[in-house]
């Protein structure tokens, strides 16, 4: 399945469009213009309506790191035209507006994408679900917070900004049934994706979306497929419906309600005939 697939845009967004473009006449007016943290399919559909701004070197989708999922985009002023190189800017936003005189740029990327550190006790195993909803429970926008790390089992890094940083520091005091330490972490922390996943082997009749939801998910296809039809499921970030889609690896599955998933491998057939499926469950 190929991650550059686009569908027609949905009224969410369409709406996000329509923001992005007024961030657009904010940047032309001389501020830099911010955006929230953008899922991955957010993220393509906003690549694709800045393309001439991302080309000249005016806006930037970044997220904290270089491998970042969510990302936010930011617009730079018109003045900055010709100030800085678009592939330095992609690679390290912070450096390349540094490097161009933009430090004020630069301080407002870094501002806006603070890593923030939640250490457990140790006591128990604590999984990005378990981070999500403590955040979310504390009545937290998912798009105030882009990506949460699991360095290990007892502690998380927290992707967000100046504000929501302060707030965690002062709120969150458990994740799931442990008692958290939240602190900042200082801008240029090396961080690095890692998210972990519990490894899954099984055989599908084929690799069609909805035998791979019932692998998957442990469903029966008639379950699978009526998951499937009800809009619960999302392929390289992209909504799909359609039981019929053949899956090619690698890609990346979600079913709401029962978690996403990375789908590895299709490795060879067995001897009854039934594709080899190399997968792992997003812990």
């Amino acid at each position: 399945m190929s991650t550059t697939r686009f569908s027609e845009p949905d009224e969410a967004l369409t709406l996000l469009l329509s923001r992005i473009d007024d961030l657009c006449d904010r940047a032309a007016r001389g501020e830099v213009a911010i955006s929230p943290f953008l899922t991955p399919r957010e993220a393509r559909y906003v690549t694709r309506r800045l393309s001439p701004r991302l080309s000249g070197g005016l806006a930037v989708l970044w997220g904290g790191f270089a491998e970042a999922e969510r990302v936010r985009a930011f617009l730079l002023p018109d003045y900055c035209e010709g100030m800085v190189d678009p592939d330095a800017l992609r690679f390290d936003p912070v450096a390349a507006l540094v490097a161009g005189g933009l430090e004020d740029a630069a301080e407002t990327i870094r501002e806006a994408t603070l890593p923030v550190s939640v250490q457990g006790s140790g006591y128990r195993d604590l999984t990005h679900r378990d981070y999500l909803g403590s955040l979310l429970a504390l009545g937290v926008e998912r798009d105030t917070v882009g990506d949460i790390l699991l360095p290990d089992a007892h502690s998380a890094v927290i992707l967000t900004g100046t504000g929501m940083a302060d707030f965690f520091q002062t709120h969150l005091e458990r994740v799931a049934t442990d008692a958290v330490r939240v602190s900042r972490l200082p801008a240029d922390t090396p961080l690095a994706a890692t998210r972990r996943l519990q490894p899954i082997s099984d055989t599908v009749a084929s690799p069609r979306l909805d035998c791979v939801v019932a692998a998957l998910c442990n469903l029966s296809r008639e379950k699978a497929q009526t998951a499937v039809r009800a809009g619960l499921c999302e392929l390289d970030y992209e909504p799909v419906s359609d039981c019929d889609i053949l899956l090619e690896a690698p890609c990346i599955l979600s079913v709401r309600g029962y978690g996403k998933f990375a789908v590895r491998a299709f490795d060879g057939v067995t001897k009854k005939g039934r594709v080899r499926l190399v997968a792992g469950k997003y812990l």
